[in-house]
């Protein structure tokens, strides 16, 4: 079962908040560190390979990706909430960015970095971020419980493959999760509501307004073709 809104938006601010309060204690440092690298423990050549190509599906490249491709099959109303909240998630994360400065994982400890190195803070993750946003919007639309439930677990895996490649730690990824979370969550209840309000007061407006404005339009153009159009007597005259 889904849960409301505000009940996600609090778990959301709940993994941000516990997660930014994580980074000033020595003892939690330490375990996102032994956390870190008993994720990528169980690499291997083809997980490596994997991991690399799919992480990205958190940036804002997917996003766009993912929109078009939806309006391109007729969902346009999804698309154009994928990518707004794709946005806005990437955009606030990479504004905490600016507040939060910490080293990444293969800056501090010598981790293996296996994708280019990325530019920002490490805390929060931007690609956690918009993975959880996007991938939870996804999920909520999907057809069949089945593919909501691996929609919603793929952005969970967006935020994991973070510490994977190693340009992040556990808590840079769950603080990026809950702001994605936050997102979507506020993204389905007020947003949705302040959009809904606005389609139908605009449909009822053009509901009052067209039915006249065709009225008058059909008036003015039957109106014309009469006046061009000869009489019999002046028809004939002509002949």
């Amino acid at each position: 079962m889904t849960l409301h809104w505000t009940a996600r938006a609090a778990l959301g601010g709940a993994l941000l908040g516990g997660s930014w309060a994580a980074l000033h204690r020595a003892e939690v440092q330490r375990a996102d560190v032994r956390v870190g690298d008993a994720v990528r423990h169980f690499g291997g050549p083809a997980l490596d390979s994997a991991v690399r190509h799919t992480t990205d599906l958190g940036s804002v490249y997917s996003v766009l990706g993912i929109a078009t491709t939806l309006a391109l099959t007729g969902r346009q109303r999804l698309a154009a909430d994928v990518a707004g909240v794709g946005m806005v998630a990437w955009n606030v994360a990479q504004v905490n960015k600016t507040r939060v400065r910490r080293q990444r994982p293969y800056e501090q400890d010598g981790v293996r970095r296996l994708i280019r190195k990325p530019t920002g803070s490490s805390f929060p993750s931007g690609h956690a971020a918009v993975g959880v946003a996007v991938f939870t919007l996804l999920g909520d639309a999907g057809r069949g419980s089945l593919s909501r439930r691996l929609l919603h677990a793929f952005g969970g895996y967006v935020a994991l493959s973070r510490i994977y490649v190693g340009v992040h730690y556990p808590t840079d990824v769950l603080g990026g999760a809950g702001m994605g979370l936050m997102a979507a969550s506020l993204w389905r209840g007020p947003v949705a509501a302040v959009n809904a309000a606005a389609v139908g007061a605009a449909t009822a407006v053009g509901r009052r307004i067209l039915p006249p404005l065709l009225a008058i339009a059909g008036r003015v153009v039957f109106g014309v073709r009469r006046r061009q159009r000869p009489t019999p007597a002046v028809a004939a005259s002509a002949a």
